[in-house]
């Protein structure tokens, strides 16, 4: 088969419109039964424009495989992941959705029966080589509402009404979220403002990816208007959830990560959690004052379950707002999140600025992307310049390199565009923007 192999990315496929097509779908579900010997596989998409021929595609692969198909509909990520890991006849999973990308991507998402990612990588050449015979009994499909029965599972142990009184603003970005967190939230006697609710393709408002700043303004605007408790914001399919202050202040995902840590490991001392290169000081220092083991991997969702089964961790994220826990299968949950933000600032008793304020003693400039057309020359010559000068050198993801206490970088490249990602934190802001101003100029010679 003749499919562009820019769409084989490390967690998944995923392309534009005209590249992600019904015969890829198609090929995708067979070769998805091929691979795991699945009997019974969970479907489930976006509101995407192709999300629905997409999944008629896979769902007609997947049953000329002689595979069953329990059909959960439109639904978030986190919600795919639950249904993958709460039977026990599911044996696999698929998803078509592109997560946070704007309008004109699809994607294909492909997992075990734990809910363990397949790489798209890994599944190429099954995908766009092998010939599939039809088996001689189709599948059946049968449709399935997972919602209540997820709900329950992320409220385990929260009363309904636990949290009168509360005042949150919630951005969906015409995602999938409001499909989950709107209930979640009226169980949980939260008053709330909904943002962007309708699932829209077109993402009219902004792009639905919390982890770019700018499509935060509209909520950090509400927040302070309305003088709500904080924010919460969604990515397109609901596996990523950001949090940002009663002072409208971001924050970051290695920060929220910190957060989890400490309330988990106060009740789990010496337990793993998974960190990753690009994340700050702050967050590394918390865990293991906590009582954690840092386990670091490099940055990717699939990464990151594969060492949380590996650790046994109790937690797992990312800075760019994915969050893994134990008690969800090492899946991401942005409900089950939310529900453990919630019970840790009321615990704490404070505003939820000053209970983040303290993980923000170092300053960090963010992820900085500059367009290159060498990348692996500009990583060498970052390295033969700074690792020499560095206390510490890390080249796990790309390069870091840390200076005493006084500041550190990170350079990654990105796996499929021409891009090198730079992150910096200082113990000043003055003296972060300087080296990311030179860090910056010396990738751009």
């Amino acid at each position: 088969m003749n499919f562009s192999p820019v769409v084989f990315r490390a967690n998944d496929i995923r392309g534009l419109l005209e590249e992600i097509t019904p015969e890829l779908a198609r090929q995708a579900g067979k070769a998805l039964v091929v691979k795991t010997g699945a009997k019974t596989v969970t479907v489930g998409r976006d509101m995407r424009s192709t999300s629905p021929e997409l999944l008629e595609a896979a769902v007609d692969g997947i049953c000329s495989m002689g595979a069953n198909v329990v059909d959960i509909g439109m639904c978030t990520t986190s919600m795919y992941n639950y249904a993958i890991a709460a039977r026990a006849d599911i044996e696999a999973g698929l998803m078509v959705t592109a997560s946070h990308n704007p309008p004109e991507y699809n994607g294909i998402k492909m997992a075990m029966h734990n809910g363990y990612p397949l790489s798209g990588v890994d599944m190429k050449d099954l995908i766009c080589e092998q010939t599939f015979p039809f088996a001689p009994t189709p599948g059946t499909r049968t449709s399935l509402d997972i919602l209540p029965a997820y709900l329950e599972k992320c409220l385990i142990g929260i009363t309904d009404g636990a949290f009168q009184g509360v005042n949150v603003v919630v951005d969906y970005g015409n995602g999938m979220g409001a499909i989950s967190v709107s209930p979640l939230l009226k169980r949980l006697g939260v008053t709330f403002i909904e943002l962007y609710k309708e699932p829209d393709a077109r993402f009219p408002n902004h792009e639905a990816n919390p982890a770019k700043d700018e499509t935060l303004a509209v909520l950090k605007e509400t927040i302070l208007r309305e003088k709500a408790d904080f924010g919460i914001a969604l990515d397109g399919d609901a596996d990523r959830v950001a949090f940002v202050d009663n002072e409208g202040v971001t924050v970051r995902g290695d920060q929220t990560l910190a957060l989890l840590a400490q309330e988990i490991l106060a009740k789990t001392p010496g337990r793993s959690v998974i960190v990753a290169p690009n994340m700050g000081w702050a967050t590394t220092d918390a865990i293991l004052n906590a009582g954690g083991i840092c386990v670091e991997d490099r940055v990717g969702r699939t990464l990151v379950i594969k060492a949380m089964h590996a650790n046994k961790a109790v937690l797992g994220g990312e800075v760019s707002s994915h969050f893994f826990f134990e008690e969800t299968d090492y899946l991401e949950s942005v409900d089950y999140a939310i529900v453990r933000v919630l019970s840790l600032w009321r615990e704490a008793g404070k505003t939820f600025a000053d209970l983040v304020r303290p993980l923000r003693r170092y300053v960090n400039s963010g992820e900085v992307n500059r367009e290159v057309h060498d990348k692996l020359a500009v990583m060498a010559a970052i390295d033969a310049h700074y690792a020499p000068l560095a206390t510490i050198v890390n080249r796990l993801d790309g390069i870091r390199c840390e200076f005493g206490r006084d500041w550190w970088f990170i350079v990654r490249p990105s796996n499929g565009e021409p891009l090198l990602r730079l992150t910096v934190e200082a113990m000043s802001e003055s003296l972060m923007k300087e080296k990311r101003d030179e860090l910056v100029a010396f990738m751009m010679k």
